[in-house]
């Protein structure tokens, strides 16, 4: 059998590198205009946009994305395509994008991610976008030059893998870029599916947010937190269990949300939540009957079984759940830590209050001390200038509290007051009556025990001298014990004053004490309450 000449001009190595030459070219050519549109989009209309006063900062902010990161990847990738072009050696295209492909991965996930938000503003402020789009050059209607711009970033990813394949196509099989150009093919395949799945995932939470969840009662969705994956599941109560129901699962910080769709599918129904501080994952091995599968238990939960569809769909929902959960566990252990902290700062200040407090006492305790002091050498220097004199006796001896001042009290020292003669009088008269009442006493105790006395001038110096004797015993009694209830008295007061300060510091211990009881009583009834919701909902 003879081999047509045709087919043998087709697979001869001239023709193959020709038509690689211009699978090539187109590359680079279809390549540059995409660099050249996203370079007039931004140049054209976004930095104009910036200005105009339609978009707030941070809504301008979402529109752009990391556009610019997106033009410069591709303004990269078409000079070393041109680059290697222009060389002489063996071309090394798919080299190339091997090289390329993890940055140019990272930034188009960005992008993808941040799509359907940009998307949202661009309903939001259509009319007058399509308005600023029009005024500025674009073709009618304006808002759909915008939309289609915005979305080329990732509609040129997709035509990558098929381009590098036609490259493939026409490549020797001895060449030495074959190897790297079927890889490629592979690898840009892969970014494309994933860029798509990030930007369904968006989509698919900016629903959920925006629409509105039949039956949800209570807080608003935003309150708990940025939605960080939805996925489909199957669900089901055991591993041959014939009820098996269609759920979402959409995962925030804390807790995990089940959802279904409505029987018309237009919109979510809330089916219940699970707080993730209180489930456990457990991974299912694979059987001939049930693959893909892991289990959700929970003390205040049945035993659920979640059927993914694919391998690494379970992989990634065992992962995301695990790492939330360690990172809320961290969460939790840091705020106990942080309150322990507080509680054992808070009884430091107490004591150092009491502290303060027991040395501010004593300060005063030794002002008022030396004051009585101050007040007693007065006392004593205004006596000696004024010339009165005691005899000594024997009671001179004996020991005397400290004089202490009245002022503590309000009160005023009467009897001090030396310089009012009528004082001075009443003093004196009331001393002569004194003396005359002991003189009496003395005189009829003499006269009953003894009937006759030697020497009538020695008995009345006795006399005199037992006279005064028992005039500065009585004075020194009376004094005495006017100063022995100052003293008491103040000691009175000084012990319930440190009673009280006491009480009060207890108090405000108790205070704290209960309150913090009160919140853990309100905090356990809400979780309690939330996890009977999840019964319910679980059960029906």
């Amino acid at each position: 059998m003879k081999t047509s000449p045709e087919k043998i001009l087709q697979e001869s190595p001239v023709h193959q590198k020709l038509n690689r030459d211009i699978v090539l070219k187109d590359l680079i050519d279809s390549e540059r205009v995409n660099v050249a549109e996203l370079q007039g989009l931004i140049n054209n209309f976004l930095h104009p946009l910036e200005s105009a006063n339609i978009l707030e900062k941070e809504e301008y902010k979402q529109l752009l994305g990391n556009i610019h990161e997106v033009l410069e990847i591709h303004q990269r990738l078409l000079s070393n395509l041109e680059t290697t072009v222009t060389q002489d050696c063996a071309l090394k295209v798919g080299n190339l994008f091997l090289t390329l492909a993890p940055k140019l991965k990272s930034i188009h996930i960005t992008y993808c991610g941040n799509h359907p938000q940009a998307v949202c503003i661009l309903d939001q402020y259509r009319d007058e976008l399509n308005d600023f789009m029009e005024r500025n050059g674009a073709i009618s209607p304006g808002i759909l030059v915008l939309t289609t711009s915005l979305s080329k970033p990732f509609r040129r990813l997709d035509k990558y893998s098929a381009m590098l394949q036609e490259l493939e196509r026409y490549t020797e099989k001895n060449h030495p870029d074959r190897g790297d150009t079927q890889r490629s093919i592979a690898v840009y395949r892969e970014i494309a599916d994933q860029c798509v799945s990030i930007r369904k995932q968006r989509e698919l939470a900016l629903q959920i947010l925006t629409s509105g969840i039949k039956g949800w009662e209570g807080e608003e969705l935003n309150s708990l937190g940025e939605i960080l994956y939805v996925g489909s599941v199957t669900l089901a109560n055991g591993t041959t269990s014939l009820d098996r129901r269609d759920r979402y699962f959409v995962l925030f910080p804390t807790t995990l949300l089940v959802l279904s769709i409505s029987p018309r599918m237009s919109s979510f129904v809330y089916e219940g939540k699970l707080p993730l501080t209180g489930i456990t994952i457990i991974q299912i091995e694979d059987t001939d009957e049930i693959r893909n599968t892991f289990e959700i238990t929970g003390p205040m939960i049945e035993n659920i079984f979640v059927f993914c569809a694919t391998k690494e769909d379970q992989q990634r929902w065992i992962k995301l759940l695990t790492q939330e959960q360690t990172a809320n566990s961290s969460l939790i252990k840091s705020s106990m830590t942080s309150r322990i902290c507080s509680q054992q700062n808070g009884k430091q200040q107490i004591q150092a209050q009491q502290q303060q407090q027991q040395q501010q006492q004593q300060q005063q305790q030794q002002q008022q001390q030396q004051q009585q002091q101050q007040h007693h050498r007065s006392i004593m220097e205004h006596c000696s200038t004024l010339g009165i004199r005691t005899p000594w006796s024997i009671a001179s001896l004996r020991p005397a509290p400290p004089f202490y001042t009245f002022k503590i009290f309000n009160k005023t020292d009467i009897s001090l007051d030396l310089s009012s003669p009528r004082l001075c009088n009443e003093r004196q008269f009331e001393e002569d009556a004194i003396i005359l009442k002991v003189i009496e006493a003395y005189c009829l105790s003499v006269n009953a025990r003894f009937t006759m006395h030697s020497g009538e001038s020695t008995s009345m110096l006795e006399y005199d001298s037992h006279k005064m004797q028992e005039k500065v015993s009585l004075m020194n009694n009376c004094e005495n014990w006017d100063f022995c209830t100052n003293r008491i008295l103040l000691e009175t007061v000084r012990t319930l004053k440190n009673q009280m300060t006491d009480l009060q510091s207890q108090m405000s211990l108790l205070t704290k004490q209960l309150d913090e009881e009160r919140r853990s009583r309100l905090s356990l009834a809400a979780t309690i309450k939330r996890s009977i919701g999840v019964m319910n909902g679980s059960v029906s």
